[in-house]
């Protein structure tokens, strides 16, 4: 477990993001963002290349491996403050950007793919793994249980059994309970309202709430102007000590969370 809430700055390389899309697909942008990022107090730099928004389009390795080609190289140097982390679910892309140093692979399809967990094996490196129901995400396809709070937890420990048994150990994981990927509205409130029970999985918990659509709920504003919306809930997030924060306005979320500490 981390000793206190961190956050991790989200980094897309994709056109088609739902709130930012294409904004950094130019490296030298990119490169400005992540230092701002991390000067903004982001501990994590988490960088994407594919959409997995619902009806996003599916991209090969190699798509997704092009676009990050044209930063990665140019980051992965020991002198950088940060950690670096890769939000991809192929493992051919994991293994390229592990050969280059990086921190974290961040799969949002759970490491359910057996030559994921072949790759990162003997990786020094930390994963995380996503609940969802399906890679990107559909809107009519969601939980169906009473208590997805319950349903998610069964999921996660049989998931942490077997990559455990791949010789993976639990030490190297990081649990994303996956808000907006197969749940509806309120059982993503409800999941936040319960978001301690996940700690009784044992592992570091990370939540990605950025700017997303359940904040429908009690906003109008499009998907890029939810930044107040999201740090207030980092605030409150923090409070129930989730360890990882991964949002698009550092500054904003590093603001709540020192407050939240504070009190």
């Amino acid at each position: 477990m981390v000793d206190h809430t961190q956050i991790v700055g989200i980094l897309n390389l994709t056109p088609d993001s739902f709130s930012d899309g294409g904004k950094a697909a130019d490296s030298k942008i990119a490169l400005a963002r992540i230092d701002a990022m991390v000067e903004a107090g982001a501990s994590v730099i988490d960088i994407g290349a594919e959409s997995t928004r619902p009806g996003a389009t599916p991209l090969r390795a190699e798509e997704e491996w092009a676009r990050l080609e044209t930063v990665l190289p140019l980051v992965c140097s020991d002198t950088r403050t940060y950690k670096l982390s890769i939000d991809t679910r192929h493992p051919e892309t994991a293994r390229q950007a592990l050969a280059l140093g990086v921190d974290w692979i961040n799969d949002v399809s759970g490491l359910e793919n057996p030559e994921m967990l072949e790759v990162v094996k003997d990786a020094d490196c930390q994963l995380v793994f996503m609940h969802h129901l399906g890679i990107p995400a559909d809107r009519n396809v969601v939980l169906q249980g009473t208590n997805p709070v319950e349903d998610i937890m069964g999921w996660a420990t049989q998931r942490m059994e077997q990559i455990a048994a791949h010789g993976i150990s639990t030490d190297r994981l990081i649990f994303d309970p996956g808000i907006g990927f197969g749940k509806t509205v309120e059982q993503t409130f409800r999941l936040l309202q319960h978001i301690q029970a996940f700690k009784l999985l044992g592992l570091p918990l990370m939540v990605g709430h950025s700017r997303k659509s359940f904040f429908s709920l009690v906003s109008s504003r499009p998907a890029a102007e939810r930044d107040p919306e999201t740090a207030a809930l980092s605030f409150y997030l923090a409070q129930q000590g989730v360890d990882f924060l991964r949002v698009h306005d550092v500054a904003g979320s590093v603001a709540a969370v020192k407050l939240a500490e504070a009190l």
